[in-house]
């Protein structure tokens, strides 16, 4: 997503609690704020999105917002072991657990350029009132030769479920993005326009007429 000679896994996106999760029928619904580094080229492509959870587990929905959390963006999941989870499975496997995959197109212009909004249903959430259930997640341009993830260029992220206790945290301090100050810049100082004299009257100018 930075380039045609870009490879590997780069961890420049995080994502926050939005409002308190809720957890009717045995499963786990949150809603989050995804941040991603503002470096990042922004082309309007298909993008590949897997997410990994236990194989006694599935993703009873998931949804993405653009634009601030305005405009959806319309989501397909593929089927079980179809090429996302097939390549993501080969990266990065876990015992136990299974990669989903979603396709989506993204245009910049119509989705904007960060502050995607996200909300993820997951069946059968065991985890401890007081503590949490970690989510991968991996996402990527679509390449027409087909090996995004086994030798391309992807993103990964981590999502958090978090137990029963958890309060939904605060939104970024600051967006990602590095490269840019967060400095004000300096105002320059105004420069002082000296005025001009006055050129003086001449004496005969100044001699009254008698």
């Amino acid at each position: 997503m930075s380039g045609t000679d870009a490879h590997g896994a780069k961890q420049r996106a995080r994502v926050f609690q939005v409002r308190k999760a809720s957890y009717d029928g045995g499963g786990i619904q949150r809603q989050g704020l995804v941040d991603v580094d503002l470096r990042l080229a922004r082309q309007a492509k298909k993008v590949l999105i897997g997410l990994r959870v236990r194989n006694d587990q599935d993703i009873l929905g998931f949804k993405l917002f653009g634009k601030n959390g305005a405009v959806r963006m319309a989501l397909t999941r593929e089927a079980p072991n179809g090429p996302i989870a097939a390549q993501l499975n080969v990266v990065a496997p876990a015992p136990g657990e299974q990669w989903i995959g979603y396709e989506s197109d993204y245009d910049p212009e119509q989705h904007g350029k960060n502050a995607f909004r996200s909300e993820i249903q997951v069946s059968n959430f065991t985890a401890n009132a007081n503590g949490f259930q970690e989510v991968p997640v991996a996402f990527t341009y679509k390449d027409p030769a087909g090996n995004e993830f086994t030798a391309g260029h992807y993103i990964v992220l981590t999502s958090i479920l978090p137990g029963k206790n958890a309060d939904s945290e605060p939104p970024p301090e600051n967006p990602i993005n590095p490269g840019k100050s967060t400095k004000k810049p300096k105002a320059k100082a105004k420069s002082k326009v000296s005025k001009k004299s006055k050129p003086a009257k001449s004496k005969k100018a100044r001699r009254k007429k008698r």
